[in-house]
C-alpha cells in the first residue's frame, strides 16, 4: 500500500476511531442510568464525565489509547510523504507532543486526586492547543503542495472546521465564558467541549479524502 493511501486510511481511522468509542460510552451510559442528554446541545455533561464513569471508563481509555496510536502512525507517515515533495515539516514532534498530552489525560482520568486533577485538566488543555495548532499547520502545507491546489472542496472544508474551532475557544475562553457566570457556565463549556470535539476528529475527513484522490 503506497504511502498516500496509508494517510488515507490513517486519517479515516482518525476519526472514527474516537466518534465509536465516544458514542459506545455515552448509549452504556444513558441505557443504564436515568440520565437523559444530548450533550452537544444541552451540556449536562462532559467528556471527562462520561469517560470516568464504572461502566465506562475501560472502554473509553483503551478506545482513547488506540486513537493515540493511530495518530502516530498518521503523523509519521504524513510528514514523510511532506518530507519526499521537499517540504520539511515538523509533524511528527508535533505530534508526539500532542498525544503525549492526550496521554496524560487518559491516563489521570478516574483518579480524584488533587494531583491526578491537575494533571488531567493540564493534559486536555495542552492537547487541546497543540491539536489547533497541528491542524493549522497541516493545512499550511496542504496549501504549498501543488499535488492538492486543484481540490479546492476539500481544503475550504479544513479551512471551515478551523474557523469554528477558533470561534469555539474564543466562546470557551475565560474572559467570554464568565458572561454565562450567572446562568449555566459550566453546561456552555460542556456544550464548547463536545463540538470541539467533533470538529476536530471531523477534519480527518476531509484530509483522508484528499490523499484517497490523490494521484
Amino acid at each position: 500500500m503506497k504511502s498516500k493511501k496509508l494517510i488515507s486510511f490513517f486519517s479515516i481511522l482518525s476519526f472514527i476511531v474516537p466518534l465509536i468509542t465516544v458514542t459506545i460510552c455515552y448509549y452504556i451510559l444513558i441505557n443504564n442510568t436515568s440520565l437523559e442528554t444530548f450533550p452537544f446541545i444541552d451540556g449536562k455533561i462532559s467528556i471527562s464525565y462520561l469517560g470516568r464513569q464504572e461502566l465506562t471508563i475501560k472502554i473509553f481509555k483503551t478506545g482513547m489509547l488506540l486513537f493515540i496510536l493511530i495518530s502516530f502512525f498518521f503523523y509519521f507517515y504524513i510528514s514523510n510523504f511532506f518530507q519526499k515533495n521537499k517540504f520539511e515539516n515538523r509533524l511528527k514532534t508535533f505530534g508526539i507532543i500532542a498525544n503525549f498530552f492526550l496521554g496524560i489525560y487518559i491516563f489521570t482520568i478516574g483518579n480524584n486526586s488533587e494531583l491526578y486533577n491537575i494533571l488531567r485538566k493540564l493534559g486536555i488543555t495542552l492537547y487541546i492547543i497543540t491539536m489547533y495548532i497541528n491542524h493549522i499547520y497541516t493545512i499550511k502545507l496542504l496549501k504549498k503542495t501543488k499535488k492538492f491546489r486543484f481540490n479546492n472542496l476539500s481544503l475550504n472544508i479544513l479551512f471551515i472546521i478551523v474557523i469554528i474551532m477558533t470561534g469555539l475557544i474564543i466562546i470557551g475562553s475565560p474572559w467570554i465564558i464568565s458572561i454565562f457566570e450567572h446562568s449555566h457556565p459550566h453546561q456552555m463549556k460542556n456544550i464548547v467541549e463536545w463540538n470541539y470535539f467533533l470538529l476536530m476528529v471531523s477534519f480527518y475527513v476531509p484530509v483522508s479524502v484528499l490523499f484517497y484522490k490523490l494521484n
